[in-house]
């Protein structure tokens, strides 16, 4: 009997590279809610802390973009697709190229269409994200931080890809791409029961574990939208650019423009959400204990948003939402242990030692799934 050709499976080179890059991204998010939440301590109020962040990263992100003349281009592909979605364009599959009579409407992406008002505005998610990052966080530790937003994250992430949300189409729901999931939420469970029942035990907040959680569901959705938006940016169709005639994605000016994108529309949110704060709570006491590394948090999540952009449209959300938990994961142990950051640390017990074993079986549980498994649901 044949042996199944190498290209059938879904887990090859390029998927490896995506995963490695989610996992570090993870790494540098754990750092992220380090340095976040340890500003948000100094400042008092959470919506400043992500506004500065976000704003920040703005600024970085439009003197990358004023430099390059390839993401600039990318952002009017954006437009034009927003602008032609607008006018009915189809949402669908997607023209693979366009006469010259269309030179100045943009054809769409094959497989994903035109982009709609609601792709982008993932940023919002993401300062959701930061939000809980400064709130929660210093309250419960960086890895307990994650076992809350994993717990809406792996999830979500797994019917976003149902819903075909990333533009790597739909992917079916199968016991094995369920059982990622599943595994993922048993780890972090298992890192953290004795800190879980230990805060239940002193009547810690139920906010505290929730807005992680909600902000976890939205932030699956941001992370396959976002990829929509650089696939879209990158993409760049046959005859729709006269300069550049030939059909090919630019990844890097597709995941600049997602993420200046993405950070653009989080600042409006973080915005309106911070005039409301101010209004109901007025200007926080802020303390005189700021660091330079606490102003980081904007650097870093360009780095974040900017990989994940990259990745996403290459191994779709689940496979992203579990390398990111591993990161994340992995990140938290090391940080809460070493006391990186903060004023003290503690030592990791043996429980999160083996949730993080678990947690990369979960990784690899869908990794190697086929592809024509992944279409018919079989296992």
């Amino acid at each position: 009997m044949t042996s199944q050709a190498p290209q059938h499976s879904s887990f090859d080179q390029a998927k490896a590279w995506g995963i490695a890059a989610a996992f570090a991204a993870g790494l540098v998010s754990a750092l992220q809610t380090r340095v976040n939440g340890q500003l948000g301590g100094q400042i008092g109020n959470p919506f400043l802390t992500a506004t500065f962040n976000f704003a920040s990263a703005v600024v970085i992100l439009a003197v990358i973009m004023a430099f390059s003349p390839r993401a600039r281009a990318a952002l009017r592909r954006v437009m034009a697709s927003l602008k032609a979605g607008r006018r009915g364009g189809s949402t669908g599959s997607g023209s693979a190229s366009a006469g010259p009579a269309d030179a100045h409407r943009h054809p769409g992406v094959p497989g994903i269409g035109h982009l709609r008002w609601f792709q982008i505005i993932g940023g919002a998610a993401g300062g959701l994200f930061v939000i809980s990052q400064a709130w929660s966080s210093p309250h419960l530790g960086v890895a307990m931080f994650v076992v809350a937003v994993t717990a809406g994250q792996s999830v979500s992430s797994l019917f976003c890809d149902m819903l075909g949300f990333a533009p790597g189409g739909r992917r079916p729901i199968t016991f094995l791409r369920a059982l990622g999931p599943l595994l993922t939420l048993v780890a972090v469970l298992v890192a953290r029961w004795v800190d879980i029942t230990a805060r239940q035990d002193t009547g810690i907040e139920i906010g505290f574990i929730v807005l992680p959680i909600i902000a976890g569901i939205f932030v699956a959705a941001q992370h396959a939208v976002n990829g929509r938006v650089e696939t879209t940016a990158g993409y760049v169709p046959e005859g729709y650019d006269q300069a550049n005639p030939a059909q090919r994605h630019e990844v890097g000016a597709g995941a600049l423009t997602a993420t200046f994108i993405n950070f653009v529309a989080g600042t409006v949110f973080l915005l309106i959400a911070l005039a409301i704060s101010l209004v109901l709570q007025g200007w926080p006491s802020m303390g005189n204990g700021f660091e330079w590394w606490m102003f980081t948090g904007g650097a870093l999540g360009v780095i974040f948003i900017g990989t994940l952009a990259a990745v996403v449209p290459r191994i779709g959300a689940l496979l992203l939402a579990l390398s990111l938990i591993a990161g994340q994961t992995t990140g938290g142990v090391i940080l809460d242990s070493t006391g990186i950051l903060a004023p003290a640390a503690r030592t990791p017990s043996v429980a999160e030692i083996i949730a993080i074993g678990l947690v990369v079986v979960a990784i690899a549980i869908p990794a190697f799934v086929t592809r024509s498994q992944e279409l018919t649901g079989s296992h």
